[in-house]
């Protein structure tokens, strides 16, 4: 029976070691979070890519019952995408949602949102884009979006 310092000393040491060892920050938009590869993947932690990347997506996606969803193309050769950034601005049809809800257009959101989608679409593939929209924009039809950044990694 191994008692619990040598537990410790055997086990969870080297765990916590070697997490630190291969864990380092990434920056996402202006959020900072920590990156650990995963050693049996051998998988890099994900970089933000170049703008040309971006213009090698194919989008076919739109809004409805609270979420974004579609579908999504990698049209580049190199890169596997794991993260898209994503502004949305809601589009109001002032006529509709005036009468829809009771003269209280004033009240419903306005405000560009920043988004992040993550994903695993390998070069060259289709794949499924979904993203559930926050409560308080689940009434809007619309919204004009655009990508920001993609982030991801070098086939290896």
């Amino acid at each position: 029976m191994i008692n619990q310092s040598k537990f410790i000393k055997l086990i969870v040491v080297p765990v916590a070691l070697t997490m630190l060892a291969v864990s380092h920050t990434v920056n996402a938009s202006d959020t900072t979070f920590t990156c650990i590869e995963q050693p049996e993947t051998k998988q890099p932690c994900p970089v933000e890519l170049p703008k040309d990347t971006i213009q090698k997506l194919k989008i076919e996606a739109g809004f409805g019952w609270g979420i974004f969803n579609g579908s999504i193309y990698n049209g580049n050769d190199k890169y596997i995408i794991t993260q898209l950034v994503v502004n949305m601005t809601p589009i109001h049809d002032d006529h509709h949602h005036m009468e829809m809800m009771g003269g209280m257009h004033h009240d419903m959101p306005h405000e560009t949102r920043t988004r992040h989608i993550n994903m695993n679409l390998k070069p060259l593939t289709k794949g499924a884009i979904s993203m559930a929209l926050d409560d308080d924009v689940v009434h809007v039809h619309d919204f004009k979006w655009e990508v920001l950044k993609a982030f991801g990694h070098k086939v290896q």
